[in-house]
């Protein structure tokens, strides 16, 4: 564009509120995209702009709800992310795990410093432990695996893996016009 623009303050607020409105709204898109669609929309509308005036410009395009859900519906959609949500979800059970590890060899520690021979028994997160320390021997027992842990893990990795994007894209019946 050759043109320069000559836009009065108000006019500025304008034509800003309506492109931060646009990229509000197209925030599902990619960020790399939603910058290439901004910057073409920007250029498009100081042209449109510099023929018809920005009132016109503005009203050509639209309000920017509806103009985006032109973009975003030409856009892949969103597809869910599993080895996140795995990774995510690995590492809640692996935290799990090692807090109990450690819970375990902090009762095998207490039994060796007072020197009691009789087997200790405690409860972790639902994780029943048997400890047993003394000269002969140096052993723990694990029973029971508690469900919460096994849900807040699955529920990590839905979330994290965003699961919701595999189910079909609910799409609003188009009503035409009289």
């Amino acid at each position: 564009m050759s043109r320069t623009l000559s836009l009065s303050l108000v006019e500025r607020w304008r034509r800003s509120w309506y492109l931060q409105s646009v990229e509000l709204w197209l925030d599902p898109m990619p960020r790399r995209r939603r910058r290439a669609v901004l910057s073409e929309l920007r250029a498009n509308l100081d042209e449109a702009t510099a023929d018809v005036g920005l009132d016109a410009a503005i009203a050509g395009l639209g309000a920017p709800r509806q103009l985006v859900g032109r973009y975003l519906d030409t856009e892949p959609q969103p597809r869910p992310r599993w080895n996140h949500g795995a990774a995510a979800a690995a590492l809640v059970l692996g935290g799990w795990l090692y807090a109990t590890l450690f819970y375990t060899l902090g009762m095998l520690d207490a039994l060796d410093s007072t020197g009691t021979a009789s087997p200790a028994r405690g409860s972790f997160l639902g994780t029943h432990v048997v400890a047993i320390s003394n000269p002969s021997e140096l052993s723990a027992a694990f029973s029971g695996v508690p469900w919460w842990p096994l849900l807040v893990t699955v529920l990590v990795f839905l979330l994290v893996g965003r699961a919701w994007h595999a189910l079909p894209r609910r799409t609003e019946p188009q009503v035409s016009a009289p």
